[in-house]
């Protein structure tokens, strides 16, 4: 079966949705089959549906796909009546509603996992996706391909293609494209991240997820292109719950009361794991976290489930990392999946810029993507526990245009628990860096810690290793294995944290 969608399809759908308002297209061309979708002028060729999509769309970009070949569109508003159009009340709903019935809900063909919070997506995304891949390799009779696709901060891999991702969730035209790659590659699960913006902005609606993981929420990505405040923030998230058959919570993160209550009020099935605390010993799906052992490398645990009790091992640092690898074993263990394979799959995790740790001449340096309140506060409370009475010395900025809140957090949690930081830039778009550094550095005072301002990352990084002190703990912070800066709209290359550590260390 081609994907491909008529105009008869996408009226029917968009007037069951209620966000039909209007459309012209003669008779004789409602069942004709358009074989391609685009939202990108360049992008477009013969016979292309074409979507008018965003605030800044200009009827230029719609007279260039026309030229190019697009045959009918989809807009809120008319703006040409040369091809057979579409008008909707929500271009964003109507664009998702669309691209998932032109790749004929290519999601319904293998295994869909979500999981969203503020920290640990990543991380999670990759313990669960190497569990999956060992699970994959060593049952051919049960899995048509010996991977599963990702979709992560980090990577889009569907087995025909493979890259570098640039959002956490994908475009819903990208993102139901990458299903149907899944699908044609057989791989037969895929794991993404679900951002709070999938929701905002409607990348996912329509889609309904075979398991998601609630790992957590903290104040972030507040501001006037991201959320208007905190319960924005979290009421996207929590739209999540109302679109997974099964949900695994963590009961011991904030707010988790109301995550339970929507997840209940939706979901099959709801399990739950954390500490014995907030244990709950009547709920067959209650997971414990009994006991955490720091290893020379890694972390041992112990978990108790009902009269089942269980030792696993992880080799990533980061205590925190603990909560992460636990959520990917219980989602693992819903899909059916065994334990030796789950064991197995835990060891071969490691996220490239995640808690990666080297050791040198008495110096530890650890590359990590912490950039909010709640992965920096997990962070140092897990570096007081495995590192007692080392110096802790950071870089770390914070991103121009977004997300302000971080200055002040950082620079708070910074001051509370940091022996000296280096800030220096990070993302800083159209701001100035230095005044970004100052603005952290305000929030450094009060706690008198010493602090110096290297505009220049790669400077920053370079001098917090080679004066480093034996001893000293250096954590590169919030950009990890990324390979650019965005800076006045464009991605400029940067050589990398974690490729400036391996260099210095020469690991």
């Amino acid at each position: 079966m081609n994907d491909s969608i008529t105009i008869k399809q996408a009226v029917q759908l968009l007037k069951a949705d209620g966000i039909l308002t209007g459309f012209s297209c003669p008779e004789n061309q409602m069942e004709h089959e358009f074989l391609h979708l685009s939202y990108n002028s360049s992008d477009v060729e013969p016979n292309t549906f074409f979507i008018c999509k965003g605030s800044t769309f200009k009827e230029q970009y719609l007279l260039d796909a026309i030229s190019r070949g697009a045959g009918a569109y989809m807009a809120e508003k008319c703006y040409t009546d040369t091809v057979p159009y579409l008008l909707v009340s929500d271009i964003r709903r109507a664009m998702s509603l669309v691209s998932i019935a032109f790749y004929h809900e290519a999601y319904r063909n293998f295994r869909l996992v979500g999981l969203t919070g503020t920290k640990g997506k990543t991380t999670t995304t990759y313990f669960l996706k190497n569990i999956l891949d060992t699970f994959c390799k060593k049952n051919p009779q049960l899995c048509t391909a010996q991977k599963s696709a990702v979709l992560s901060t980090v990577e889009v891999d569907t087995g025909i293609e493979h890259h570098e991702a640039h959002l956490t969730t994908p475009e819903s035209p990208d993102l139901q494209r990458y299903f149907a790659q899944t699908r044609d590659s057989g791989l037969p699960f895929l794991t993404m991240e679900v951002s709070s913006q999938a929701y905002k902005l409607n990348r996912v609606y329509g889609v309904e997820y075979d398991l998601g993981m609630f790992l957590n929420i903290g104040e972030d990505h507040i501001g006037p292109l991201e959320h208007t405040d905190f319960e924005d923030y979290f009421s996207c998230k929590l739209q999540f719950m109302e679109h997974c058959k099964t949900a695994v919570i963590n009961r011991d993160m904030d707010h988790a009361q109301r995550v339970l209550d929507r997840a209940k009020a939706h979901a099959k099935r709801v399990i739950t794991f954390g500490g014995i605390s907030n244990a709950d010993f009547d709920d067959d799906d209650c997971w414990v976290l009994r006991e955490i052992k720091k290893e020379d490398v890694g972390f041992t645990f112990i978990t108790t489930h009902g009269l089942e009790e269980d030792s696993w091992r992880i080799l990533m640092a980061g205590r925190f990392n603990v909560e992460n690898a636990l959520a990917a074993i219980i989602s693992a263990k819903a899909l059916g999946i065994d334990d030796e394979s789950i064991k197995e799959g835990l060891l071969k995790n490691e996220v490239q810029g995640r808690m990666n740790l080297f050791e040198k001449d008495g110096v530890t340096v650890l590359v990590d993507y912490a950039h909010n309140y709640l992965s920096f506060k997990k962070l140092y409370e897990s570096l007081k526990a495995d590192y007692p009475g080392r110096r802790i010395v950071v870089v770390v900025g914070c991103p121009g245009g977004k997300a302000y809140l971080r200055r002040r957090d950082i620079g708070t949690l910074s001051g509370e628990n940091a022996d000296y930081l280096y800030l220096t830039a990070e993302d800083p778009q159209f701001e100035d860096v230095r005044e970004i550094c100052e603005e952290i550095a305000s929030f450094l005072k009060p706690y008198g810690t010493p602090y110096e301002i290297i505009e220049d990352r790669a400077q920053a990084v370079e001098k917090a290793i080679t004066t480093a002190q034996k001893g000293d703990v250096i954590v590169l912070a919030a950009k990890g294995e990324e390979v650019y800066q965005k800076v006045c709209g464009e991605y400029v290359y940067y050589e990398s944290d974690l490729a400036i550590a391996k260099r210095l260390l020469s690991v």
